[in-house]
């Protein structure tokens, strides 16, 4: 299930070619590596343990640079991510800030302190993200080229937006997201008119809130046009509901139709079924407010099945997330109790030795006991003898 959110920092690739662990070697250039981890990145969305896999094997590699090696552990952390195991990908990108602080990369160490942030807001830990973004403007704003850090003081701002809003103060909410849009205006990538679109949507969401309905509806337009620009149907189908949503809090029901039933033809293709069953839920409650009661029978049947989807594939990665402990538990037993069968190895051979090394020790001083016996027996004798 995806999360509107995400598209600032998830750009999800064309499928790439597969690549095999055999396909590199520590003496490969340090530019082909670096070609590797970013299909590693491209990668991450479809087979995440495969990414993993890769980039521990790049930062576990002595040959590799300490650059290589972050950006590995950056790896490491988008693929823990895109499983939603957040404190795993934290582990990673902290291990990556630290090593970073050796390196002479100011750009670097911006972005993985902007993902750090990003985590903790993943975390729901606010305080931390909101110190994480503020330490990633502080370092960006102080860096002479401008351009080449918009793109993290812009989404800084943004994720800022979000905590405030998602802590229902909309008002400073709307702060963030307007010094967000203004720096977005900096930035030179195919990337922007996405970020832009969904910032618009949730500035429509908190003048909803704030039932300024007219500016609503002015940001839920202004995030479908960037939604076209960024050909995301799934963007212009979360705009469209929320449009949708400002239509029906004014009463016009046949209005909030329309736009519903726009947003389902654009989110046709899209699979987001979280999407499609609040598209069902507006269009039953409209048709509600109508009477219309074989269209409102129609959507309700099709929010229950969604909503009853949405339980299953909660269930499912909550399942998947318990196997994936499981594992982890059981591997953790085993690396235990190699552990434990190589210290008890060693401390068998430890023992065998010294009593290896006592055995010896006693003959040798057995036989020098007897020969020294031997002298004086011979000592001896010679006395008697005189």
């Amino acid at each position: 299930m995806k999360n509107t959110q995400s598209y600032i920092f998830l750009v999800v690739a064309l499928s790439m070619p597969v690549f095999s662990f055999a396909l590199f070697s520590p003496y490969q250039q340090t530019s082909e590596i670096d070609s590797i981890i970013e299909r590693g990145h491209e990668r991450v969305y479809e087979n995440p343990d495969e990414s993993i896999e890769l980039a521990l094997s790049i930062y576990e590699n002595s040959e590799y640079t300490v650059k290589t090696k972050v950006k590995a552990l950056m790896l490491v952390s988008l693929a823990y991510t895109s499983k939603r195991n957040y404190q795993k990908a934290l582990e990673s990108i902290v291990k990556a800030d630290e090593l970073s602080k050796t390196l002479d990369d100011t750009v670097l160490q911006i972005e993985i302190l902007f993902k750090t942030g990003i985590l903790y807001q993943q975390l729901k830990i606010f305080d931390k993200s909101i110190e994480y973004l503020e330490k990633t403007e502080k370092m960006a704003l102080l860096y002479p080229d401008r351009e080449a850090v918009s793109k993290y003081i812009a989404n800084s701002y943004t994720v800022k937006g979000f905590i405030y809003k998602d802590n229902l103060n909309c008002d400073i909410a709307l702060e963030f997201f307007d010094r967000g849009i203004a720096e977005y205006q900096n930035v030179k990538n195919e990337e922007v008119n996405t970020n832009l679109s969904i910032v618009y949507y949730n500035k429509g969401n908190c003048y909803t809130i704030l039932s300024e309905y007219e500016k609503a509806k002015e940001s839920f337009n202004k995030s479908i046009t960037y939604a076209k620009l960024a050909k995301a149907n799934s963007l212009i189908a979360f705009a469209k509901k929320g449009l949708a949503a400002v239509f029906t809090v004014e009463g016009e029901y046949q209005t909030a139709i329309s736009s519903l039933e726009a947003a389902l033809k654009e989110s046709k293709d899209v699979g987001d079924i979280v999407l499609n069953s609040s598209i069902y839920k507006g269009l039953m409650e409209n048709y509600l407010a109508l009477n219309q009661w074989a269209n409102y029978q129609k959507y309700y049947e099709l929010y229950a099945n969604s909503q009853l989807d949405i339980k299953i594939a909660e269930r499912n990665s909550v399942s998947d997330s318990l196997g994936e402990n499981e594992n982890q538990r059981n591997e953790s037993l085993i690396n235990l109790q190699k552990q434990t069968s190589n210290r008890f190895k060693i401390f068998l051979l430890l023992v065998i030795g010294i009593f290896v090394s006592v055995f010896f020790i006693d003959r040798k001083n057995r036989k020098t006991i007897a020969l020294l016996q031997n002298k004086i027996e011979t000592l001896q004798n010679q006395k008697l003898i005189s």
